[in-house]
Parts: structure tokens; sequence; C-alpha cells
């Protein structure tokens, strides 16, 4: 790669997560396999529990071991210098793949919506999103995902970025399935605005009629917006294509 490339090259941010901690422990289990199977060669293939708990001494006051932690904060220093703590929760995972999914035309469609609210409007529609996909397409939505991110953080630890969560085939599967059942009818618009309008209710404590609520012919413009094939961020064309 030339100079100028690499001085154009996107970079992507490392994100926020429990992964950046199983890297740590990731990197601490080979720590142990490689400890325990270099004592086991020095003693025939055989140890006795003496032996193992000196081995597991000795890794425990080990440089190797202070390195790993070390190496670690710093990397979750960095990430949370540039964005900030997120919870991980069972449905953490399935709203931020969501959020991948459909912020540019979230953003885009919603903003007078948006504008009246908070910042904590966008998350209370994506976790509405999430819970419709459970109801009406895949009760296993939120725990497939869930259980790819899982595989994700032992593959990938602190590393991770959004472009590594949309090249995942797992997750492409997992979205293409629910994409295909997304939205198409009237109805279907009526009873999703009906799931976001319940949860923004609850949030703001607004029952009524409000302009933060949200109508069917604009879920009809969401969803056509995301399924169409022109302007789709990373996130989408890596599901689409």
């Amino acid at each position: 790669m030339s100079a100028a490339e690499k001085k154009n090259q996107v970079t992507w941010p490392k994100l926020s997560g429990p992964h950046i901690c199983m890297g740590a422990g990731q990197q601490v289990l080979e720590l142990a396999r490689k400890s325990l199977q270099s004592a086991a060669e020095m003693r025939g293939g055989a140890l006795s529990d003496t032996d193992i708990a000196a081995v597991f001494d000795l890794i425990a006051a080990s440089q190797d071991m202070f390195e790993i932690y070390r190496s670690n904060y710093e990397a979750c220093g960095r990430i949370h210098k540039k964005q900030p703590f997120v919870g991980a929760n069972k449905d953490f995972f399935a709203v931020s793949v969501l959020r991948f999914l459909s912020f540019d035309v979230l953003r885009k469609v919603f903003e007078p919506n948006m504008k009246r609210a908070d910042g904590a409007w966008e998350m209370e529609f994506l976790n509405a999103f999430s819970g419709y996909i459970c109801r009406t397409v895949d009760a296993g939505f939120v725990d497939a995902l869930s259980e790819a991110y899982r595989q994700l953080a032992k593959a990938h630890g602190n590393s991770i970025t959004a472009v590594t969560i949309a090249n995942d085939k797992a997750i492409q599967d997992i979205l293409r399935k629910a994409m295909a059942a997304f939205p198409k009818e009237h109805i279907d618009f009526v009873n999703f605005s009906n799931a976001v309008n319940k949860a923004l209710s609850a949030k703001y404590e607004s029952y009524g009629p409000s302009p933060i609520k949200v109508s069917e012919p604009v879920i009809e413009r969401f969803f056509e917006a995301l399924r169409s094939s022109e302007n789709r961020n990373f996130f989408r064309q890596a599901v689409l294509a």
C-alpha cells in the first residue's frame, strides 16, 4: 500500500463492550494452556496436583500475565476515551446491530421526532424494533445475535469494530432473515408504530397524541429506505449485497 493510500485509508473505531475484557481472558487461557503443556512435556506427559498449582503460581507472578492486563487496560482506555462505556445486558448487542443497520435512515426519517425529545429517543425506538422482530419474525433473534457476538469476542477480543460485525457471515444471515420479513403491509406498519409508540409513551410519560411519536406513513418510509438499493450504509450493503 502506498503512502497516499495509507493516508486516505478509513480507520474504524474499536467498539465498547465486554469483548474488550474477553480479549484478555482469551490471552490468559492461552498462556495457561502453553504453560501447562510445557510443564507436562518436562515431566513425561503427566502433572500432579502440586505441579499444576506450581504452574499457576508461576503464571500469576509472570511478566507475561502482567503485560496481558496492562495492554488490555490501555486498549480499554483508548476505546472509552472516544466513546462512552456501554451497558451489556442481553439485548445490548441486538440493539447495537440494528443501530449499525439503520442509523442513517433512522436519523433522516425521524429527525423531527428526535429533535422534540432527547438522546434516549433513538434507543427506545431500537429496543422496540428488536422486540418487534422477536415477536413477529424470529423469537430467537436476540439470542442468535448474542451467540454470534460471543464468538466474535472470542476470535477478535478488543479489536472488534463495526466492520468486524458487518462482515460476520452468521450476523449477516440473521439480519437477512429478519429483513426479509420486515413490515410491508399497512397492518404491519400499524403494529410496528404501536410498538414504538408504546415504548415512547412509557419512557416520556406521554400517553396521548404527541410530536415525539411515530405514524404509519413515516414508518413505511423508514422501511422502504432500509430496503432501497440506493444510499446503503456499509452495514446494509454487507447484509443485502
